[in-house]
């Protein structure tokens, strides 16, 4: 205080106290930034999580990998996502947060990629390599008839059963052919009887030469040893022979994997009549549009988030008979926050308590939106998210956008960077709402209300083009496809059958398979028809005991479709509660019975006349998401398919680079994500972690850990055995040597290490950032961030400084390898006999020698810059005065205090003066001021002399 501060007037001692020691306000600790596959959530949009529990909710548990089954229906869990490893042990050894960005496929708009050659890189997505034209690849349909009496000669009802995706190969039926009798025959397109036990026989023949590598009778019945997911390959990463010894493999896998099967379509079209359920023919066709371009089995396309259909408004005319679906107003639509293919399989959207206004105030009616489990039925709501009294009045705050939220991010290819879209924050953690832009300007009738929705995109035409062998008959003749279409609605298509040596023409309508809809009330044997959910079904079946089944093909019924086949998908269904029929103690939903005039609303003459009835309720499924993956990889972003030649592939000309970069640029800029370390742990591809560095270097804030090639291979990268993976230290060294690293913002370290999936209950190898973070967050927590991460105290990896366990090393060192490591700037993971494994290392990669050549140091400048960067930030457009000044350092002044009484510094001085903020400066509109600092050393190298002396030596000499 200045002695101008006092008031003296009569003599005395005046005394003052000045506080400089206050300490600035805190601030929300920051933690790493994680890039790496999930198994579902948000996909390349930073999201930050406090906790791991918080973690799970939002991207789902760690994959140990390596779990096989049916990868087709229940996704890649093979291959380990090393990412979600990174965040556990950071988020259970530390102070947490963790900021995560989910990787899904993402091509570059400008890829260099050609549309007729899946074999390409540069297109997101995955695509069958053979030729669908020369029967060698492509996508072929079971195709099941109505009846199996022959010769046919009148319509009939088929429906497609299953899906098999041919890599270099093709799959024929094999048996009797319609109306031949006991003659056997195979081929693709030929009309087939069942055999003795109502089953089908089918063989995979190899694609080069033409011989069959599997062939097995097989049913859609899921609880028989036969059933189709039991007897065919239902895993696409067995065709890869990159990373999979397919010489192993016995049953032609290579060539194959069956995609979707409708076993509970089927089933309902039996229970309903439809198709009989043993006497029944069959035929494989190929899938395709007029063109025979974009096949089903192209699916080489971005990343998609799962959608609902529209819900559109009931009809508030008095003149029913003119009334259609597709005249009515589209209201909104539901779309996942979760990316990709996981929502429309665990989630689906119901509308519940359909209110009309009863004020002639306030037009605008009311209604609850739930998002339910996918796998509930309506006997049994499962509902995560609950939205009750939404309206559609923008100016209420019941309004859905307010409560729901309808933003979201959006990569700019142009500016490198996500920018965000929409007006309402987001509320809920699993959808958002897009609403039609009538709606939301306030100008549609105010007394409309979801009263209805469209179904489901399917296929309103597919060719059936002919493809391999053509099945010859005794006369020569061919019994095979001419032509057919799929589609919503029945469409005809003719082959020919056999009749005594005379070929009829035979037609069959066939179906595409498509959701369930609600026809009655007490369908599923509900008690109480008005708690019916009209609209998708996704437990479509009553067993005897009146139990209800989940549809195991739901998600196979939702899957997305080539971008190229948009033109020609048609809604499944579109329901309306202005299509229901009321009668006693029930109600049916019956398309065009409004029209017809037989609907309650059409009889009552009001919407309103549904809704006194109680039937109020309806559901829509998600669908369409798409995860944008090469589905034939364990790893999709393996490094090995991430060269050519030994060159590393650029953004256009592959997915999997283009994706990772674009995760990285929308992370690049310190204003919008915090973070101070950053890993994409796995990924070794040297332009990739060159771009990591550049991104931590250009904000100065961060440290990024990577992984260096010539460490270990994975078995997600080739098919070599555990031994042939191991790269000792010295060509390790040699490698990293050659791209010539200097910088204090990045981090390395050797070998991989073993650790243990404790929610999984396995074992398996992980790349050593893993555990890096783990060990800087337990290190953190135990102590400083400016204290080393390393050591027996805070390196223990076997004692659990990781956060999760650590049981073994890919590699022991040697003292000597050590040695090798830690001159060329490698930070050893170290076995010993008895104090386990520990990290043995902190340096950065800078070759310079200065204090930034070590993390605690470099950890620590990033934590200074980073508090003293937020004191500045409050003083901007004060005056630049004095008092100003003092401000300054009445904040950073005690900041530095309080991290030399922690041992992170051991002396600091900070000027802000007329000596560094000189009038030129202050007409500049600039505060300059000096920080000096000497960051404290850690002990890497303890030196002591042991003086052995003569028994007649004095120590006090």
């Amino acid at each position: 205080m200045s002695v101008k501060k006092f008031k003296f007037v009569s003599p005395g001692v005046f005394l003052s106290e000045v506080d400089n020691s206050q300490l600035p306000d805190t601030h929300p600790v920051v933690g790493p930034l994680v890039i790496g596959r999930t198994q579902f959530g948000p996909a390349l949009k930073p999201v930050t999580v406090q906790s791991f529990s918080e973690f799970v909710e939002t991207f789902g548990n760690p994959i140990g990998g390596q779990a096989g089954g049916d990868v087709w229906r229940t996704g890649n869990r093979q291959g380990p996502t090393y990412g979600v490893f990174a965040a556990q042990a950071y988020l259970r050894a530390g102070v947490g947060p963790v900021t995560m960005v989910r990787l899904l496929g993402k091509g570059n708009p400008n890829n260099t990629d050609t549309n007729d050659d899946p074999s390409q890189k540069g297109q997101a997505g995955w695509a069958t390599t053979g030729d669908i034209a020369g029967g060698d690849g492509g996508s072929y349909a079971l195709v099941l008839v109505a009846s199996g009496t022959a010769p046919i000669a009148t319509a009939q009802n088929a429906y497609v059963a299953a899906i098999w995706y041919m890599e270099d190969g093709q799959i024929e039926l094999s048996g009797a052919l319609a109306g031949l009798g006991p003659t056997t025959t195979t081929g693709t397109y030929g009309l087939f009887e069942p055999d003795s036990n109502g089953e089908f026989v089918a063989q995979i023949k190899s694609g080069t030469s033409d011989t069959i590598v599997h062939k097995t009778a097989f049913n859609l019945n899921s609880s028989s040893r036969k059933f189709i997911r039991q007897v065919f390959n239902t895993n696409p990463q067995l065709v890869n022979s990159d990373v999979v010894d397919t010489s192993s493999l016995k049953n032609g896998e290579q060539y194959y994997w069956l995609g979707e099967t409708f076993e509970d379509n089927i089933l309902k079209q039996q229970d309903d009549g439809n198709i009989d359920a043993t006497n029944r023919f069959a035929m494989i066709v190929a899938l395709g549009v007029p063109g025979g371009v974009p096949v089903r089995s192209d699916m080489r396309e971005d990343y998609a988030s799962a959608t609902t259909g529209w819900f559109f408004s009931q009809d508030v005319s008095t003149n029913a008979s003119s009334y259609s679906t597709n005249n009515m107003t589209n209201l909104f639509q539901i779309i996942a926050r979760d990316a990709g293919e996981n929502a429309q399989t665990t989630l689906k959207i119901s509308i519940e308590n359909l209110k009309a206004s009863t004020s002639l105030d306030n037009q605008y009616g009311s209604f609850d939106l739930v998002v339910r489990r996918a796998t509930d039925s309506d006997n049994v709501v499962r509902w995560v998210e609950r939205f009750t009294n939404l309206n559609l009045n923008p100016a209420s705050e019941q309004y859905i956008g307010l409560v729901i939220g309808d933003k979201y991010l959006e990569y700019d290819e142009t500016q490198q960077r996500l920018r965000e879209y929409g007006q309402y924050n987001n509320n809920s953690k699993y959808i958002r709402v897009n609403i039609a832009e009538d709606v939301d300007n306030g100008q549609t009738n105010p007394v409309f209300l979801p009263f209805g929705v469209i179904g489901p995109q399917i296929p309103a035409t597919v060719t059936m083009e002919q493809s391999g062998t053509a099945v010859t008959v005794a006369d020569s003749k061919t019994s095979m496809i001419v032509s057919s279409s799929l589609g919503a609605n029945e469409r005809s298509s003719t082959t020919y059958g056999y009749d005594g040596g005379v070929y009829v023409s035979h037609t069959a309508s066939i179906q595409w398979p498509q959701v369930t809809v609600r026809i009655s009330g007490s369908d599923g044997a509900l008690a109480n028809t008005k708690d019916a959910y009209f609209g998708a079904q996704s437990a479509t079946r009553v067993s005897s005991n009146g139990s209800i089944s989940y549809d195991r093909g739901w998600g196979d019924l939702l899957r997305a479709f080539p971008a190229g086949m948009v033109g020609t998908l048609t809604p499944a269904w579109k329901v309306s509660l202005d299509d229901l029929v009321t009668g006693s103690n029930n109600a049916y939903w019956q398309s065009g019975s409004r029209a017809a005039g037989t609907s309650a609303t059409a009889v009552g003459g009001t919407y309103e006349s549904i809704l006194d009835a109680g039937y109020d309720n309806f559901t829509s499924p998600l669908y369409g998401g798409f995860d944008g993956l090469n589905i034939k990889e364990i790893e999709p972003f393996r490094n090995s398919a991430m060269t050519t030649g030994g060159t590393p592939d650029t953004e256009f000309n592959n997915y999997a680079v283009n994706t990772i970069q674009q995760a990285l640029h929308s992370v690049s800029d310190p204003e919008a994500v915090e973070f101070n370390l950053l890993a994409v742990p796995g990924i070794t591809n040297t332009k990739l972690t060159q771009q990591m560095i550049d991104v931590c270097e250009d904000r100065a804030d961060a440290l990024a850990v990577i992984d260096l090639s010539d460490v270990y291979t994975p078995f997600t990268e080739n098919t070599e055995s555990f031994k042939d993976r191991i790269t000792v230290p010295n060509t390790t060294v040699a490698t990293l040597r050659t791209r010539g690293l200097n910088s204090s913002y990045a981090c390395t370290y050797y070998p991989w290490v073993q650790i243990r999936d404790t929610i999984n209950s396995r074992l398996l190898w992980a790349p050593p950032s893993v555990i890096a973070l783990g060990v800087m967050a337990g290190s953190e927590a135990a102590s400083k961030l400016w204290f080393a991460p390393a050591g027996f105290n805070r390196g223990g990896l076997t004692e659990g400084s990781a956060g999760i366990p650590v049981t073994g090393v890919t590699y022991k060192l040697t003292s000597k390898e050590r040695d090798t490591l830690y001159t060329a700037n490698v930070n050893p993971i170290a076995s010993f006999p008895s104090e386990g494994i520990v990290v043995f290392g902190q340096k950065t990669l800078q070759v310079t020698r200065s204090a930034l050549d070590r993390i605690n140091v470099r950890r620590l400048m990033i934590y200074i810059k980073k508090e003293v960067s937020r004191i500045s930030s409050g003083l901007l457009f004060d005056q630049n005065v004095s008092v100003t000044w003092n401000r300054f350092l009445n904040q950073v002044n005690p900041f530095l205090n309080s991290i030399q009484s922690d041992l992170g510094l051991t002396e600091f001085r900070v000027i802000l003066d007329e000596t560094t903020t000189t009038p030129d400066l202050v007409d500049q509109n600039i505060m300059y001021a000096k920080i000096f600092l000497k960051p404290a050393r850690s002990i890497e190298f303890i030196a002591v002399d042991f003086v052995i002396t003569r028994s007649g030596a004095s120590f006090d000499d």
